[in-house]
């Protein structure tokens, strides 16, 4: 076997491997006489065919078949004879043609982790936050609890919608007159005010009732994530079918139960909620001195950063954003996001991360 590295830029190398036609000859053989023991064709007994009758029934199976085998056999010793510091695994860049007499070459870029020089740590300035927890911050804990299990009914009285009620709405947004492809939906569950589907959009919602119907104009900026409205004015056409109201559940010993078979009062419940924000707080307090640290760190110094580590930080990221969306019933799209402008959007933080 023939291994070369060649010098693509300061982080990146190609792998070149060429494996002798003695060796492909050998894996086709294999492969063909494993084939044969068990192939069933029409005309011969079992275990009887002949090699150019297999390779006219399973020559493409039996090429992808060698194919792989050729390559996860070759590249860990080719990898150990380059003797480099990968940051990824390799990605095939090019192959020959692959051919039972003939030798089979292929090439794989290799991305290196960066060098350079640690920059001077030792005095750097940190403020490290507070991690007290106040009666407030205990109470609002409290209040998203309710919330959580709080039961759903219609509003009786014939009142506009205020913030913070659930509004059911049928919609369809358009521009110049066209409907836009992602921006209609029927009996869409909206928190008014909780800025969750455009905060213009659930502005102009208060004061409708049930059953009426309004335009709501929405201009979206340049560099909006949905490109199919970046930089252009939406008219949404909205039917208000139904406003619901959340029934809290009281405040008591009784429901403090429910949340924990420790938990007996709601005493203990605070208890339990003001230890649960103590940790977070001093969690958030080191990560906060970390990401300090590196911050002055990363400003002191400048190196090239393997694009497909920056691309595989961007994809956790959007997976992330999209199995949030997925926890409120909705993807990408009916949130009028573009992946692609998602991606560029977030590319700076992700550059950040990954250094």
């Amino acid at each position: 076997m023939k291994v070369t590295v060649e010098d693509i830029g300061p982080i990146q190398k190609r792998l070149s491997v060429e494996i002798p036609a003695d060796v492909v000859s050998k894996e086709f053989d294999n492969a063909y006489n494993q084939l044969k023991k068990g192939a069933n064709i029409k005309g011969f007994r079992k275990g009887k065919a002949p090699r150019s009758i297999l390779e006219r029934h399973y020559g493409p199976q039996v090429e992808s078949e060698v194919f792989e085998k050729l390559i996860k056999e070759s590249l860990p010793d080719a990898l150990k004879e380059a003797n480099v510091d990968l940051v990824l695994d390799p990605q095939l860049d090019s192959t020959s043609s692959l051919k039972a007499a003939e030798a089979f070459s292929y090439s794989a870029l290799m991305d290196l982790w960066p060098e350079f020089e640690v920059p001077k740590y030792k005095g750097l300035e940190l403020e490290e936050p507070l991690a007290e927890v106040n009666e407030e911050e205990v109470q609002e804990q409290l209040e998203a609890l309710l919330r959580h299990f709080a039961t759903l009914e219609s509003v009786g009285e014939d009142r506009p919608i205020e913030k913070g009620d659930l509004a059911i709405i049928d919609y369809v947004g358009e521009i110049d007159g066209e409907p836009v492809d992602g921006l209609s939906e029927e009996n869409y569950y909206l928190e008014v005010g909780a800025g969750y589907f455009n905060s213009v959009f659930e502005e102009q919602l208060l004061g409708m009732t049930k059953d009426s119907e309004k335009s709501i104009e929405v201009s979206y900026p340049e560099d909006a994530l949905n490109a199919k409205v970046a930089g252009r004015t939406v008219q949404f056409k909205v039917v208000l079918k139904d406003i619901k109201k959340r029934i809290l559940p009281e405040l008591n010993d009784d429901f403090a139960k429910q949340l924990g078979a420790e938990i007996k009062t709601v005493d203990e419940l605070r208890g339990r909620l003001r230890k649960q924000l103590e940790t977070d707080k001093q969690k958030a307090a080191k990560s906060s001195l970390r990401q300090q640290f590196l911050e002055q760190l990363r400003e002191q110094v400048d190196f090239p950063i393997p694009e497909r580590l920056i691309d595989a930080k961007l994809t956790q990221m959007v997976d992330n954003v999209m199995g949030h969306l997925q926890e409120r019933g909705i993807d990408l799209e009916r949130a009028g996001m573009s992946e692609d402008r998602l991606r560029a959007k977030m590319r700076e933080d992700a550059v950040s991360q990954v250094k």
